[in-house]
């Protein structure tokens, strides 16, 4: 294994492609923080909070299944290191608002719509260089170390985050991410690369796309445990968006902290996420599809409520940060562990020629129902509170636990999957 990792580091283009997103990955763990805390200064509302989220996924969903084809055509190596410039002016943008006093919450939606377009660009290409940059033989390291090495330096980032807001203002991180962006782009750009262009790639079109993917449909219609993974998958997606959209608010309205607060959460969240990966290679072996499933609907909606039911507690500091800490904690794991197990099981029931098409159905379907949600959430704060809302995300995850409780369907192919098991055991 060392040998593995000291061939894969010798090479010159992994080592500068590892580093730009390594840096990438710091920036985006400050400004999450950063950026919560600054529209949530800037309006007072929770909504604008939740809005932004929103707006922030949509490209997603709509822009990157286009983006492929087109990017086969061009120079993934100049898309990638001009989507980073874009990124960095859109980010420099935002400071130098928030400094001049221009800023205001449609300029931030407007910066947000643009930069996650960009990036609805440059994460294809990222994928379809790798195999430029790393030999096939090597690939399942290289994603390890890039896994790893992604969960520290967010986690780092993360516990930082607050200390540079505190010493540079939050300005003056935003423009430290900006930096970031713009090393990724001088570090991108000198990859030594032979790109290889896909002329044939222009023959692609939507109606081609179309029909892929309405195959891949009635492919995952017709595995039953698949379907309940997705149901799974969007209901994890979606009943974390409270959570997402809402941490600022959370903090201030209910926690009745500051900036600290948030980092905290994140440290916690990011510690116990990489706790989870660790973890879960050890109990793998001893779980049951609806075993896993019912616990982590349980597990969240404790978070949800138990967040509420101690509101009147937080008066004291020291108990609002040991809540804090323990309820990220809670959530990180049972997150890690759940998003682990749907990814192993969706592996081992899905035949090898319909997994890219199923997975990506998934993809998509999993980041649609975040900004629709997100949007109902900033309608609904219109005449409630955050409190409000994260009952009722408790009381939607109790629900959909006991769907899933009493799916005679799920007992059933879960029977399947533990045979399969056996036998590769």
């Amino acid at each position: 294994m060392k040998v593995a990792y000291k061939e894969l580091f010798a090479n010159r283009n992994f080592r500068k492609d590892w580093a730009a997103s390594m840096i990438n990955r710091f920036g985006d763990s400050i400004d999450a923080i950063a950026s919560s805390w600054i529209v949530y200064e800037l309006t007072g509302e929770a909504s604008w909070s939740a809005i932004i989220y929103a707006i922030n996924r949509l490209p997603t969903i709509f822009l990157t299944p286009l983006a492929g084809p087109w990017v086969e055509r061009h120079n993934k190596k100049s898309i990638m290191v001009f989507t980073d410039l874009i990124r960095a002016i859109c980010v420099g943008v935002l400071a130098t608002g928030l400094l001049m006093g221009f800023l205001s919450a449609p300029l931030i939606a407007i910066l947000s719509l643009i930069i996650s377009s960009a990036e609805a660009f440059r994460m294809p290409a990222g994928t379809a260089i790798f195999p430029q940059i790393v030999p096939k033989e090597m690939y399942g390291t290289a994603m390890s170390v890039n896994q790893a090495s992604s969960s520290v330096v967010e986690l780092i980032g993360t516990g930082m985050a607050a200390a540079i807001i505190a010493l540079i203002g939050s300005a003056g991180a935003i423009y430290v991410d900006m930096g970031t962006f713009v090393l990724s782009a001088l570090l991108t750009l000198s990859l030594q690369l032979q790109e290889e262009v896909d002329k044939e790639a222009g023959g692609v079109s939507l109606k081609a796309y179309f029909t892929d993917l309405k195959d891949g449909f009635t492919y995952c219609a017709s595995k039953k445990l698949l379907v309940a993974i997705t149901m799974m998958v969007l209901f994890l997606n979606g009943i974390l968006v409270p959570m997402n959209s809402l941490q600022t608010p959370m903090v201030k309205e209910i926690f009745h902290g500051n900036v600290w607060y948030l980092s905290l959460f994140g440290t916690a969240f990011s510690v116990s996420m990489l706790l989870g990966s660790v973890v879960f290679p050890l109990v793998q072996k001893h779980l049951r599809v609806k075993m896993v499933l019912v616990v982590i609907c349980t597990g969240i909606a404790a978070f949800y409520l138990l967040i509420v039911a101690g509101k009147g507690l937080y008066s004291n500091h020291y108990f609002a940060v040991a809540a804090v800490g323990v309820l990220a904690t809670l959530l990180g794991l049972i997150i890690s562990v759940g998003n682990m197990f749907l990814s192993v099981m969706t592996l081992q029931i899905i035949d090898r020629e319909y997994l890219a098409r199923a997975s990506s159905i998934g993809g998509a379907l999993g980041s649609a129902i975040m900004p629709v949600t997100a949007f109902i959430i900033s309608f609904a704060l219109r005449f409630v509170g955050v409190t409000t809302i994260f009952i009722s995300a408790g009381l939607i995850a109790i629900v959909f636990c006991s769907i899933l409780y009493f799916n005679r369907g799920l007992n059933e192919e879960e029977t399947v999957s533990k045979e399969d098991n056996s036998e590769v055991a």
